[in-house]
């Protein structure tokens, strides 16, 4: 593999680590402004998106917290 291409991978993995820490932090508040709830599903969509990309391109997700994560674990709860 290319210096080039292990850069890439790298920031690949970044912005997707970046999408599901910043995600779970928006899961973890108590209420959601409508703001919240549209960064929150852009999240979900970048980790969904980015998991597919791996797969179809066989690219080794190195972060095991990451590789492991469901991205629709963040899909909020509604309140009953």
């Amino acid at each position: 593999m290319k210096n080039d291409e292990m850069a890439s991978y790298a920031a690949f993995e970044e912005v997707m680590r970046r999408a599901m820490d910043e995600g779970v932090v928006l899961f973890a508040k108590p209420s959601l402004s409508d703001e919240d709830r549209g960064a929150l599903m852009a999240y979900i969509n970048i980790l969904d998106w980015g998991k597919q990309q791996a797969d179809i391109f066989g690219i080794e997700i190195g972060d095991q917290e990451l590789k492991n994560f469901d991205p629709y674990s963040l899909i909020p709860r509604k309140a009953a």
